[in-house]
């Protein structure tokens, strides 16, 4: 069950020409589950973001948004927060946290894009854990500057020995992260239980290359397949 709230932008910084970081502090502060993502209210409308901190404390939500000067809804959403300073949040939803998955079983993350803000709140409640348990991230995008926090995992992975990252570009190769977890991992994928994030297509282009290679699909999971039928 979701909650409304109010909560105040605290921090906007681009990440990169195309992302941007909101911090938003909430007048009221709504529990959730890292992997889990809120919707902002406006113009009687509701908008899906993934909340990019695990609940760590800071009582606080971070969101990665990609905004272009063609899309008029970013234009009005960030004009009502330079003159208002505000926004109206509902929360949590989502079925894909770290609460939905096998506590044991270990964790492969394929993230496209900006797809990787709800890996990114599993992976720090991951680190903030106790429980050592491998876990991987394969991040792709289109662009370097895409992959707008590849230093930060490149710093983790330095540091925790059961965390392994691979990042790859491509414009136009839908299966790249498909073939690439498949090169690394031939023979052990069905040990494994992988959590994908990004846009649609790619979510199921993905899930589809990996189930036609053998991984169960009671393994894969997604917030996007609870659309596939809306």
């Amino acid at each position: 069950m979701s909650n409304i709230t109010k909560a105040y932008v605290e921090t906007i910084a681009p990440l990169t020409d195309t992302i941007v970081q909101l911090i938003l502090a909430p007048k009221t502060f709504v529990e959730y589950q890292a992997g889990q993502y809120l919707q902002i209210l406006f113009d009687n409308e509701a908008y899906s973001y993934s909340i990019a901190n695990a609940p760590l404390g800071s009582h606080k939500y971070e969101l990665h948004i990609r905004h272009s000067l063609d899309n008029p809804y970013n234009q009005s959403l960030f004009a009502h927060i330079k003159k208002h300073g505000f926004v109206s949040l509902a929360l949590p939803f989502g079925g894909c946290s770290l609460s939905d998955l096998d506590p044991d079983r270990p964790i492969l993350f394929i993230a496209g894009g900006t797809g990787f803000a709800p890996v990114k709140a599993m992976i720090e409640q991951l680190l903030a854990n106790a429980k050592v348990r491998p876990f991987e991230l394969f991040w792709g995008a289109r662009s370097q500057s895409d992959l707008y926090m590849h230093e930060k995992v490149v710093t983790w992975e330095a540091h925790v020995s059961h965390f392994n990252y691979y990042s790859s570009l491509s414009d136009t190769h839908k299966s790249r992260l498909a073939s690439q977890v498949l090169s690394v991992h031939p023979k052990d994928l069905q040990d494994w239980q992988i959590v994908i994030s990004g846009p649609f297509e790619m979510v199921y282009n993905t899930r589809d290359i990996l189930v036609e290679s053998g991984v169960s699909p009671d393994y894969i999971f997604s917030d996007a397949f609870s659309f596939e039928t809306k």
